[in-house]
């Protein structure tokens, strides 16, 4: 395989990470054809982000499996359509507008990766997600500044920070949002 690494220890920590969330996922949703469908997710997700993480890249084959899966879940449990092409268009939009204004300094694959994640969490989770990839991504570049592991110019792949997002979004954007709006009101 293109992507494959020969450390037993990132072998190890992916399937721990995964069946970690296999686990929450299972024993936050009914056992049937929905668990399936985010087990599907949660593991793509790890995909993508374990191989950004290590290679830098966001392969589009897992891209398409998530996309092509994403809409066979949204046709299968009657999901609103709209929610699901309102979340695709605004995570990549977002993600898109700072690709180009950034010149380089985020990718294509963050956009598509985006614009996928928006299809399976739907507008008020895309938003979730980003901001949660954002902030994390904030955290982490700083500390890794601070600790004189990188510099100013050093590229940190930003994938792991939006399947971060994007797996807190999927199992506890319905929390996430009600207490943010409880800061409020």
């Amino acid at each position: 395989m293109k992507y494959c690494s020969d450390s037993t220890f990132h072998r190890i920590c992916f399937c721990v990470l995964t069946g970690f969330l296999f686990l929450l996922a299972g024993l936050r949703t009914p056992l049937g054809i929905q668990l399936f469908f985010i087990w599907l997710f949660l593991f793509c997700i790890a995909i993508e982000a374990y191989i950004d993480y290590r290679f830098m890249i966001l392969p589009d084959e897992i891209l398409l499996i998530l996309l092509l899966a994403g809409f066979l879940n949204q046709g299968m449990h009657f999901n609103s359509f709209w929610d699901a092409f309102s979340g695709a268009l605004t995570g990549s939009l977002l993600i898109g507008m700072i690709y180009i204004l950034s010149k380089g300094g985020i990718g294509l694959g963050d956009v598509k990766f985006s614009a996928v994640l928006g299809l399976w969490l739907g507008i008020s989770g895309i938003l979730v997600c980003l901001a949660i990839a954002f902030l994390s991504g904030g955290i982490a570049s700083v500390l890794l500044f601070l600790s004189g592991k990188a510099s100013m110019q050093s590229k940190i792949p930003f994938g792991p920070f939006l399947g971060i997002g994007a797996v807190l979004s999927m199992l506890f954007s319905f929390r996430i949002l009600s207490w943010y709006w409880s800061l409020f009101i």
